[in-house]
């Protein structure tokens, strides 16, 4: 390279040596989504998704296509989210896991578009074209888990509450849990939710009691800080609700409203409180 005032000289590879574009499977499906469906769809799960070598098939968000829906799962064995949109109809019936690095691509460069996304995938690779994008991913091989088997459908205890609220609580009392387990304790009664934590070791604690509509059974229950926190607030409405049974059994988060043709599902685990 030569400027006006030097002269630079590095090394350079073959062009003929640049790995070409694969080519479209036989047998390959289309389909085609809106980019803010997609887009909404990923930012609404990829933080789930995990990190784990014994099962890859988890470290991605799973495409269950329906003829009228598009299902999108991410799941970590601790927390689980599941959003559905009825309005993007794909008119066909696939599935494929598409690996949290191009995910997270796609997000960032779906912000930018307001066209359809089309949807190529075979039996190994995913292609998403774009406005003047193409991006070609290898789909991670494997089962996923059948994720509607771990959502409790008797989740009876109903909680409504303000999500910008309970979320603020959740932070000011989670910098006085243990570092390791960095558990919240949720005691429901009639109508108010109280949150504590505590370190034993360092002889902190903090409580705070918030507001809500309940009216079931008092309970009190058990979560890890970071994911609850996580899930609250990747929720867009103003109020949420948590659907609970037991200490023992998963929670379920969702919006008090879902948007449009929208339906988003979260799960929590509980942790065992030691009272």
């Amino acid at each position: 390279m030569v400027s006006q005032n030097g002269t630079y000289s590095f090394v350079g590879v073959n062009g003929n040596e640049y790995p070409e574009m694969p080519a479209t499977e036989e047998g390959a499906q289309t389909i085609v989504l809106p980019a803010n469906v997609l887009q909404n769809a990923i930012e609404k799960t990829i933080f789930c998704t995990a990190d784990d070598d014994l099962r890859p098939v988890m470290n991605g968000i799973f495409f269950d296509i329906a003829a009228d829906k598009v299902t999108m799962v991410a799941t970590d064995a601790h927390r689980l989210v599941r959003y559905t949109n009825t309005g993007a109809q794909a008119g066909a019936t696939a599935s494929f896991i598409l690996p949290k690095k191009p995910a997270s691509l796609l997000k960032n460069l779906l912000a930018k578009s307001e066209n359809d996304v089309k949807v190529t995938f075979g039996s190994k690779n995913a292609c998403f074209e774009f406005d003047n994008t193409i991006v070609v991913c290898r789909q991670i091989e494997g089962r996923f888990p059948n994720y509607n088997a771990v959502i409790p459908q008797g989740n009876q205890n109903v909680v409504t509450v303000d999500r910008q609220t309970i979320i603020n609580a959740c932070k000011r009392v989670a910098v006085f849990a243990n570092n390791g387990t960095a558990q919240l304790r949720l005691a429901l009664s009639e109508n108010q939710i109280k949150i504590s934590a505590q370190d034993i070791d360092f002889s902190t604690s903090a409580e705070e009691t918030i507001s809500c509509d309940y009216n079931g059974t008092p309970m009190a229950i058990g979560f890890k800080a970071p994911f609850l926190i996580d899930l609250l607030s990747s929720i867009a409405s103003a109020d949420v609700q948590l659907k609970l049974a037991d200490p023992a059994r998963a929670g379920l988060i969702l919006p008090a409203e879902n948007e449009e043709n929208e339906d988003v599902l979260m799960l929590l685990m509980p942790m065992l409180l030691n009272d």
